[in-house]
């Protein structure tokens, strides 16, 4: 071995350890950070199965509410100690995957601010749905008013939470991480709505159940099967009082017993007249065209008013839908002979009294009014389910089936912005706001057999507006033989569309200042017709369908400038769907632009 070999040995046995050395503690690190990425996502994921499971937990009541918040925080404190040290903020100033990392350490420290500034003061307070629950025929406005201040607490913590995700960028991490962070993201914002929502109503509901005085409303059933804007055709109503949260409810009337009246019962505006002439104000029935529950219930009040000389404080709407969720709570009811369910009670209500009662209109009457006084009077019974009753009037409330319109100003403002209130939005600020509503063309009942599903998709920002794509996929269930069923169901054909058709208008509502562009029918171009109420673009595009068609429509619309955070659709609740109201956020913020 030569002289120059025996030193390049040596100097290679200089060197061999340290590198391993190095290598060794390079080792030991990637395994400590693998170590403290898997504890992480262990207490991240363990955290998040308790906060799902905890809001039926707090319906029900008992211990499990405590047992499942020990379990949230223990695991959320644990996460945030992990993803706040030194060995978390060197990873998430790795190239490539450092989004990943800072992402999971804001979204540590939001399920962390859950556990402490939301869940806490839920539990503390020994909120369950029990706490709601009628006794002896009333409302608890006691307890009703105790809980606006836990309610607002986990609100404001909602809202802190979400402010620690708004930081991550979920379209710049890994693919497969995507998922579990928009989830994420989607239930705070779901929390921070439900709990807004909760308090709001928390605040209100006693003045409006009669805690300072009695107050008196119109409770107004939407029936589906001949669709509106809000919902369904008014088809009966009845007075309702609550005094000191005793709540009664009176004489049911039918709406068709109001004829058509030769003047509007409220002076219309322009933008009425011209898209819905002067129907609104003229039929007690039509005043749903508007789709503003607002207005809607400014002109049944009206007209209740001008026929029975009693004016009310408030109105209320409710449809079958919504009713067949309080089933739920109340169990079945029979009524004529017939037991009525949550499973069957829609197609009880919206399609078989108009076959079997087709010669008896009264006897039609007479079964709607003993349903809805029966279920009435069950859902204030003891027997009644309060879980099961606050999850059915939180959906129906979220679905835009039940509506609350209040002549008391300070009420109103509190519902103000929360879909209950059935508002026509006109803001130019904060998310888009779009729309499509469903008016029926026919005069029948054939909406039982009308599907629609109604979507925004590619949400996208450019010159400082945002845009969307629109696509309602519109279906008739008809029966083949849909001419051969009664005039009760299809019609009488006298309005241009031969019985067993169908005749739907569709308006597709734009943001404020936007404008909708590209209609198609089954990908051909449809125009449309072009208006515009209360500063948005509004298209109306007319529906055909005959039993069995299935029918397409899609549209491209845009916000005007302002507009921030993504867009907000809602659609009309309809028998099978519609009504959810669907959030999808913008890839840029519009203000940053």
């Amino acid at each position: 071995m030569t002289s120059r070999e025996r030193n390049e040995r040596a100097v290679r046995r200089r060197w061999r350890w340290p590198a391993l050395g190095v290598a060794v503690v390079l080792g030991l690190a990637a395994a400590w950070a693998g170590w403290t990425v898997w504890q992480a996502q262990r207490d991240i994921s363990a955290a998040r199965t308790a906060a799902v499971g905890l809001p039926a937990a707090l319906t029900r009541g008992g211990g499990e509410p405590a047992r499942l918040a020990d379990d949230l925080q223990q695991h959320a404190s644990a996460a945030e100690k992990r993803t706040s040290g030194a060995t978390w903020r060197v990873l998430s100033a790795v190239p490539v995957v450092g989004d990943d990392f800072g992402a999971a350490a804001h979204a540590a420290r939001a399920v962390d601010v859950l556990a402490r500034e939301a869940v806490d003061p839920l539990v503390a307070s020994g909120l369950s749905a029990k706490t709601f629950a009628p006794r002896n025929g009333r409302l608890p406005v006691g307890r009703i008013a105790d809980a606006a201040q836990p309610l607002a607490a986990a609100r404001r913590g909602f809202e802190a939470a979400r402010a620690e995700l708004e930081p991550i960028e979920v379209d710049r991490l890994a693919r497969e991480l995507r998922p579990d962070f928009e989830t994420l993201i989607e239930q705070v914002d779901d929390g921070v709505r439900t709990l807004d929502g909760a308090t709001r109503a928390a605040e209100v509901l006693p003045t409006m159940l009669g805690a300072d005085s009695a107050r008196d409303y119109l409770l107004v059933f939407q029936n589906n099967a001949e669709p509106r804007s809000l919902g369904g055709m008014p088809g009966l109503m009845a007075p309702l009082r609550a005094d000191m949260g005793a709540v009664t409810l009176g004489d049911t009337v039918a709406t068709s017993t109001f004829g058509e009246l030769d003047e509007p019962v409220l002076p219309l505006t322009e933008e009425e007249q011209r898209i819905w002439h002067d129907q609104p104000g003229t039929w007690f029935q039509d005043a749903v065209f508007i789709p503003d529950f607002e207005r809607a219930a400014q002109l049944m009040a009206a007209r209740w008013e001008l026929e029975t000389g009693a004016s009310v404080d408030g109105v209320l709407s409710v449809d079958p839908v919504a009713m067949s969720y309080l089933l739920e709570a109340t169990g079945p009811i029979a009524i004529d002979g017939r037991e009525l369910t949550s499973d069957n009670f829609v197609d009880e209500m919206l399609h078989q009294p108009y076959l079997r009662y087709q010669d008896d209109p009264a006897a039609e009457d007479a079964f709607f009014s003993g349903v809805l006084t029966t279920l009435f009077d069950r859902i204030l019974g003891a027997g009644t389910d309060p879980s099961a009753l606050v999850s059915a009037l939180s959906r129906g409330a979220e679905e835009g089936r039940l509506l609350v319109r209040s002549s008391d100003p300070a009420d109103q403002e509190a519902f103000a912005g929360t879909r209950i209130a059935g508002e026509f939005p006109h803001g130019s600020e904060g998310p888009a706001q779009a729309a499509a509503y469903v008016n029926d063309a026919t005069g029948s009942k054939m909406g039982y057999f009308l599907d629609y599903d109604a979507r925004i998709s590619s949400v996208s920002c450019a010159a400082d507006v945002i845009g969307f794509n629109g696509t309602l996929r519109i279906q008739s269930r008809a029966p083949a033989d849909a001419a051969s069923l009664p005039p009760t169901v299809t019609g009488p054909g006298s309005y241009g569309v031969a019985r067993g058709d169908h005749l739907n208008v569709f308006d597709l509502v734009a943001p404020t200042g936007g404008e909708i562009t590209d209609v198609t029918v089954n990908g051909v171009k449809s125009r449309g017709t072009n208006r515009t109420f209360r500063g948005r673009p509004v298209v109306s595009v007319p529906i055909l369908l005959t039993p069995g068609d299935v029918v397409t429509l899609t549209w491209r619309a845009t916000s005007g400038p302002g507009h921030s955070g993504g867009v907000e659709f809602i659609s009309t609740p309809g028998v099978h769907h519609g009504g959810a109201e669907q959030f999808v956020p913008a890839p840029c913020r519009v203000d940053e632009q």
